[in-house]
This record gives structure tokens, sequence and C-alpha cells, in this order.
């Protein structure tokens, strides 16, 4: 409440200067006094928005690039220059550009440099950066496994994986428009959290066409490790020594285990690749193979669990219809009352 009465005090005080301050036509100088101090806050409230490390990066560049106006204006100023307003043309355009262009680089070409001298962003250790691929932002679940704090590296996410969510957001397939802005989503919620640590790298490496091999060659760059829900691209970073966190296999393991005997009700979708096999999924996508439930498809059952295996993919449950009669290992198992 008091920031606002400070602003309006503010406002008020301008208006009334720039009304006394020019007699002739006071009511100009009142309604500049009023325009001037309008914009004034409004650029206090968007400075007021930006992170401070940002805005003293800003500083930072604002400065380097004045002594770089001034130090290139007295070297020019050594040609002979007749005309005076040609001197302050020259003056006024180097400190333009050059102020313009600090900024800029403070804002946007420190983050390069922020990983390659890890104390400009505070990072204490490079090992702790992890380059997020296409699929986990897809996939959503990234964002509250980070808010959780199980995850403490710095997010990296590349401009090309960017570009890409982009590409599939305008996708004319409407289940890849849907993954494309469930991706941009994710990011947005990220880059707006100031509990996550995310960093956007400007990295493109044309020479290199898949991004599954740029995001390979950005991490062996920086020393990072990778976070993906793609198989093929944990081999591939694998075989170059490149440390890779699966979601899939996190969720996998974190699955609670069904022992053998125990029973539970599935739906049965489709017939399986063996003859009589029937095939359903648990809630959590759990592949189901039931024997001899190919005539139960499309009805919920009651499956004693038999076995069950892992593979790159996932888990999948092996049982048989509660009270069949198992041909071949003559076991009778009784439903679930």
């Amino acid at each position: 409440m008091g920031i606002y009465i400070i602003r309006a005090f503010f406002v008020i005080l301008s208006t009334l200067t720039g009304y006394y301050s020019v007699p002739q036509h006071r009511i100009l100088g009142a309604l500049i006094g009023w325009i001037g101090s309008i914009g004034i806050v409004g650029i206090e409230i968007l400075l007021e928005r930006m992170p401070i490390k940002k805005l003293f990066l800003a500083l930072v560049g604002f400065i380097v690039g004045l002594v770089t106006a001034n130090l290139l204006t007295n070297f020019f100023m050594l040609i002979p220059i007749d005309n005076p307003d040609v001197e302050n043309y020259l003056r006024f355009v180097l400190y333009f550009a050059f102020s313009y262009f600090g900024i800029m680089f403070g804002l946007k070409g420190i983050e390069e440099l922020g990983f390659f001298f890890p104390a400009i962003h505070g990072v204490k250790n490079r090992e702790k950066l992890l380059v997020i691929d296409t699929s986990v932002l897809i996939d959503g679940r990234v964002y509250e496994l980070v808010k959780s704090g199980f995850i403490s590296h710095s997010m990296v996410i590349p401009k090309f994986v960017i570009k890409e969510m982009h590409m599939l957001s305008d996708a004319s397939s409407e289940i890849k428009r849907q993954r494309g802005r469930r991706g941009l989503d994710v990011l947005n919620k990220m880059r707006h959290d100031n509990k996550v640590d995310v960093k956007i790298y400007d990295a493109e490496y044309p020479d290199i066409e898949e991004v599954d091999s740029k995001l390979v060659k950005l991490a062996s760059d920086l020393g990072a490790d990778i976070l993906t829900n793609d198989f093929n691209l944990s081999k591939i970073a694998e075989i170059q020594n490149i440390t890779v966190l699966n979601l899939n296999i996190l969720a996998t393991l974190m699955k609670p285990s069904l022992m053998s005997g125990e029973t539970i009700s599935i739906k049965i979708i489709k017939e399986g690749k063996e003859s009589g096999q029937g095939v359903g999924y648990l809630e959590d996508g759990t592949m189901v193979v039931v024997e001899e439930a190919s005539r139960h498809t499309g009805k919920v059952i009651d499956v004693v669990v038999d076995s069950t295996i892992q593979t790159s993919t996932g888990r999948i449950l092996f049982g048989v219809v509660g009270g069949s009669d198992r041909t071949g290992d003559k076991r009778v198992i009784s439903r679930k009352r």
C-alpha cells in the first residue's frame, strides 16, 4: 500500500512541478509533468519484474558500453574534424549504440559466459548442469520433479529444443500440436518459477542435423548431464560417457511391485501375439499379458500375477485368468473373493 502512495505522490508532485515551471503554458507544463511521471513509474514497474541479477548485469553492460564508446570516441577524435556538429553527432551515435550493445550483452551474452565461468551464475560445480531434452518437456513431469527438490541441477534448455517444440506446436497433426504446446507451457512455468533454475542456452551447431546429436554435443561441451525419456538418446550419450537421467526408468523403479500370486482386476483390450493371449493395461500404463484371455476381450476380469519382466521401455506383467487351470504346470489358481 505504501508503494502506491509514494507513486501517486510522485505523479502529483511531477504534475505540479510542470504546472509551475512553465508560467506561460501551465496546462502544457502540467501535462508534460504528468506524462513524464507516468512513464518513469511504468519503467520502475517493469524493472521491478526483472530479476535483480539480470538488472545488475544490464547495468554492468551499460557501463562497459559507455567506457567502450568513450575510448572509441577519443580514438576517432584523433582525426581532425572542422565541423563541431559532426563531432557531436559521432559522439551521440557511438554512446547510444554501445550503451545498447552493452545492455544486451549483459542480458544475453552473459548466459553463455556463465557456463564457462560458473561463478557468474552462482553455480559452484559445472557438473550440476543438466541439459533438458524435448521429450522431457513434452512429458511434463519434470516441473513437479524439480519443484520437489529431487533434482538439484541447473536446467539448461537449448534454443534448438525450443525451436523443435515450436515446430511441433505448428504441426498439421493434432497430437503433435498438443505435445508441442504442452512442452512450451511446461517451459513457461519453469521459467517463471523463481525456485527453478532455468537457463536458455543459445547454441545451434549448424553442422549437426539431428537434435539428439546436438544435445550430446552440448552436454559434452558443458560437462553436463542429460535428462530425457528417449531410450536411443540415452544409449548414444552413454557411449560418449555422458551421464543420462531417464525419467521413464525412474518412474518404473518407483512403481509398486506386484508379487507373484497377487490378484488384480483389469480390462482386456486386445489379443496378444501368442494364441489365446489377452492384453490389458494398468492405470500407469504397464502392459499385462494374460494367458487364455483373448475370449474376454472388452471385459474386466480378475487376473493372478504369475511373473514380471523389466525391459528398457518399461515393465511387463504376465498372468492368468483367475480360476483357470493352466495346462502345462497343472496349477489351479482360485478367483479373488
